[in-house]
């Protein structure tokens, strides 16, 4: 396949609006749970509890809990739900997928009592911070067509643009207009290749002027998602315990995403083209860095309290996109398949850090109660480099629209013999001020442990459920419609006590 390299910083936000872009900026911020069984079976509420290689995730501190060298294997089996709604017209679809979610160990090592560092610990952890492999499907009757997003790029192409010239190909028109006119010129051109729009005057060169030829609705149309991909975090970790009371530790955090999003928009309408398909399938690769601190304060044998702090997470991102077209009615059956590959230029992304609160009782060997209370502010999100003209209007939008985030998280256990009875509640607010674009997050979660003594089985159940308005512009249509979207996780946990 060829490839074209589009000029712009950020040429691909033509095919996004902006809320769009941060819409997906936002997926790159992990708001719900992850990582093992028992970290998932409490909520995630485990802040000042440790012991957890993934609640070292949280707070780095937790490390220190740890009585011996500890390894853990987690595997997930992901199910996504969601209901749409479109105009009044209701769908569903989903999505199953099974995964390694988090492998991981800890080194112990016992300190000098006399430099009053009674533990340090080692530790390096992978864990599965958020699963693409979902899918969405959209049906209805719009007003408004298709085609008016390929005469909104075409708007100041000149038709001489647009036309192929004796000797040119699709493929070489196409990938001319995106290296040296812009990712506007594509659009226009695949729209006027495929007869969805027309010249008002096709004799004139330089007509810069365009009519939608796909009638004067309604339209009927479909909008189909489907994502593969994720995003995991590998933690490289050290903590130390201070007379038995304090624990400090430092997380280095990589990150990595990938994800391949297939979008297919149809429409049906009662105008000279009447059918049309519009395929893109965008890819995304990104890597970042952050880093965390955290301590921990064991203030009576039961109570304990933590508090621990994560960094900003700096992303390099980097998208390319396919599409194809095809538009068919009265005299008219077209398929436009450039076949090239645009690439565009990276960009960067730094994604808010947040402030963790944690506090925890513990019931001797009969069981635990705690909290965990986070806060992060999603104004301090950031695309750049800032004089781009698409990334000032995304930062402008993200200083206008989102707000600063709190989160709940409460998980209890009970222990019998060797079996742990777990569960657990959490809350975290919407990023955007308007609860309409996107609402709260609200979840539980339940779970079960078996230990033989050094080795430990755990399972757990989680389920989360989101609302949210879905901008449809990355398949062609400037509309936008209601998703009703449900998680759920089984998670199962082996570890071992070496």
């Amino acid at each position: 396949m060829k490839k074209a390299i589009i000029i712009g910083a950020l040429a691909l936000g033509a095919l996004f609006s902006n809320a769009q872009s941060v819409q997906e900026g936002l997926t790159y911020t992990p708001q719900d749970i992850y990582g093992t069984a028992r970290f998932r079976a409490l909520s995630g509420a485990m802040g000042s509890l440790g012991g957890d290689l993934s609640a070292i995730g949280v707070n780095p501190a937790g490390s220190t809990v740890f009585a011996n060298n500890y390894v853990s294997l987690s595997l997930n089996v992901f199910n996504q739900d969601a209901d749409t709604d479109y105009f009044g017209s209701t769908s569903n679809d989903g999505s199953t997928d099974i995964t390694i979610n988090q492998v991981g160990g800890v080194l112990v090592f016992e300190g000098n009592n006399e430099s009053g560092v009674t533990k340090f610990s080692l530790g390096i952890n992978y864990d599965a911070l958020r699963n693409y492999d979902t899918r969405l499907f959209f049906n209805g009757v719009s007003d408004t067509s298709i085609s008016q997003y390929f005469l909104n790029n075409a708007n100041g192409i000149t038709l001489d643009n647009l036309q192929l010239q004796n000797g040119e190909t699709v493929s070489g028109l196409y990938r001319f207009l995106g290296e040296n006119v812009g990712f506007d010129a594509q659009q226009a051109f695949l729209g006027y290749e495929a007869f969805i729009i027309n010249a008002i005057d096709d004799t004139d060169p330089n007509n810069i002027d365009y009519v939608s030829n796909t009638g004067n609705g309604p339209y009927n149309q479909t909008y189909f998602e489907d994502s593969n991909g994720y995003q995991n975090k590998t933690s490289f970790n050290g903590a130390l315990e201070i007379d038995n009371k304090f624990s400090l530790g430092l997380n280095v955090n990589i990150h990595y995403l990938f994800n391949e999003k297939f979008t297919r928009a149809t429409e049906n309408s009662n105008g000279n083209v009447s059918r049309t398909r519009f395929d893109n399938v965008l890819r995304t690769d990104g890597s970042g860095v952050s880093f965390q601190l955290g301590t921990i304060a064991k203030v009576t044998k039961q109570f304990r309290l933590g508090l621990s702090y994560e960094s900003p997470t700096w992303y390099t991102i980097e998208d390319n996109l396919v599409q194809e077209i095809e538009a068919s009615g009265a005299n008219i059956n077209a398929i436009v398949a450039p076949r090239v590959e645009n690439l565009f230029a990276p960009y960067d992304l730094r994604l808010p850090g947040s402030w963790t609160a944690s506090a925890s009782y513990v019931f001797g060997k009969k069981g635990l109660i705690s909290l965990d209370y986070g806060i992060r502010d999603y104004t301090n999100m950031k695309f750049s480099p800032e004089n781009d003209f698409i990334f000032s209007q995304n930062n402008q939008f993200i200083s206008n629209n989102l707000d600063t985030v709190t989160t709940l998280k409460i998980g209890g256990e009970y222990r019998v013999k060797n079996w742990s009875l777990r569960g657990g509640y959490r809350m975290i607010d919407s990023p955007y001020k308007d609860k309409s674009i996107m609402d709260d997050l609200t979840g539980y979660s339940l779970g079960l442990g078996y230990s033989w003594g050094n080795t430990v089985l755990d399972l757990s159940y989680d389920y989360s459920e989101q609302d949210f308005s879905q901008n449809l512009a990355s398949g062609g249509l400037d509309t936008s419609g209601n998703v009703q979207n449900s998680l759920t996780n089984i998670v199962l946990t082996l570890g071992f006590n070496l």
